[in-house]
């Protein structure tokens, strides 16, 4: 497809996702001589930006084993590379089922490289590297803030702290593995969270790119006969073919969707349920806080946001993609049915039964991604955060 001057090629936001994932190590290429190299770069990757963090993380809890304040403290950095860690697993142990979920993602079939559909291609494009832009934006400042923290404490005087909490096993006071431990530390978290806002964006580009099937089979079911009479014999044929493909289309958007389900669906009811667990906690840790350090505060604040905009995304595409399923049986009706065959009409009631069960995703089998989902979720949050407080006073 020739792109005209100002547009983007489709499916964009899930080469963007694919290329930080595979330039950070998780994307080992499917068959090259090369692989086993990359492979150990994986290793190398998956030490430095997740392996060591864990493990003085893990030796933290242990190290600290009934100050429930301390551990507290700490708890929200654990849980979200934990999960993160999770993700990796579930990329690696996967990756033949997502490479075949992208490849139908951009072929001919799926895609449909025509002037006719380039808007909406373009449309759900920029929502994709909306969603992607504005996530990173809030993981972005909140991991700086947290990166200059050795910084900012130098320059007022204060005590050596290392950006995160951990137990490491020698004295990080000293110089110079204090520099080196926080050089790590603040590299690491950097890096790790675009690597960890790709994975997401990646699942959720997926959804985007199931919506936007719907909404072009929207409009085409829409369209049928519009530049066509009804009374030819060779119209009544493309009637027919049209009807087929738009069921087709519909099936392949229902086995999208189903297998985006089974891959995914697990790791994004852990996801859902952890950020729950951090959002209150950091609302819980600000106002335990005795000295508010500016860059501390604001990200934990923006850390705040990023958790709560990352249940959003979630629950926003799940949401949209069970209205656009909805959309179909309107779209069925709006065309010009009562002037086609009965064969027709038959086969178009069909489809319209089948859109009465509209495409939903359900994490874990348990929660339904949807906006009520997002509230119950804040709402649960909240909740913990009344408790935790209460048990202070």
């Amino acid at each position: 497809m020739a792109k005209d001057q100002g547009t983007i090629e489709p499916n964009f936001h899930l080469k963007v996702s694919l290329s930080i994932i595979y330039f950070l190590g998780t994307w080992p290429p499917r068959a090259s001589k090369y692989r086993i190299l990359y492979l150990l770069y994986t290793v190398c990757s998956f030490i430095f930006l997740l392996g060591i963090l864990l493990t003085a993380e893990i030796a933290n809890v242990f190290a600290n084993w009934g100050d429930m304040s301390k551990i507290l403290a700490f708890a929200t950095i654990l849980m979200t590379n934990f999960i993160h860690a999770s993700k990796v697993f579930i990329l690696l142990s996967r990756q033949k089922r997502i490479q075949a979920l992208l490849d139908l993602a951009n072929s001919s079939a799926f895609s449909r490289y025509d002037k006719k559909h380039q808007d909406l291609l373009i449309k759900y494009t920029w929502k994709g590297l909306f969603h992607h832009a504005t996530y990173q934006s809030f993981g972005a400042i909140a991991v700086f803030c947290w990166g200059i923290t050795p910084i900012t404490d130098l320059i007022a005087g204060r005590s050596r702290q290392l950006p995160m909490e951990g137990w490491y096993p020698y004295n990080v006071t000293r110089t110079p593995v204090f520099e080196i431990t926080a050089a790590h530390q603040g590299i690491a978290i950097i890096i790790a969270c675009f690597h960890n806002v790709a994975l997401d964006t990646l699942m959720t580009g997926l959804i985007t790119v199931a919506c936007c099937q719907l909404a072009i089979l929207e409009r085409n079911i829409m369209s049928i006969d519009n530049e066509k009479n009804l009374q030819n014999d060779n119209n009544l044929s493309f009637l027919a073919e049209e009807k087929i493909l738009s069921y087709l289309q519909l099936k392949r958007c229902a086995i999208f969707t189903m297998e985006i389900q089974n891959i995914f669906s697990t790791i994004i009811f852990f996801q859902l349920l952890s950020n729950c667990m951090i959002i209150c906690l950091i609302a819980f840790n600000v106002t335990q806080m005795k000295v508010y350090i500016p860059a501390v505060l604001i990200g934990l604040v923006t850390y705040m946001c990023c958790m709560t905009y990352q249940i959003f995304i979630f629950c926003w595409h799940g949401n949209e993609l069970h209205l656009h399923s909805l959309r179909i049986v309107t779209a069925a009706y709006s065309c010009n049915w009562f002037s086609a065959t009965k064969g027709f009409t038959h086969s178009l009631q069909i489809m319209m039964i089948r859109s009465h069960r509209p495409f939903t995703l359900i994490a874990g089998n348990i929660m339904i991604l949807s906006l009520d989902t997002f509230v119950q979720i804040l709402r649960m949050s909240y909740s913990i955060f009344t408790v935790l407080q209460g048990s202070t006073i």
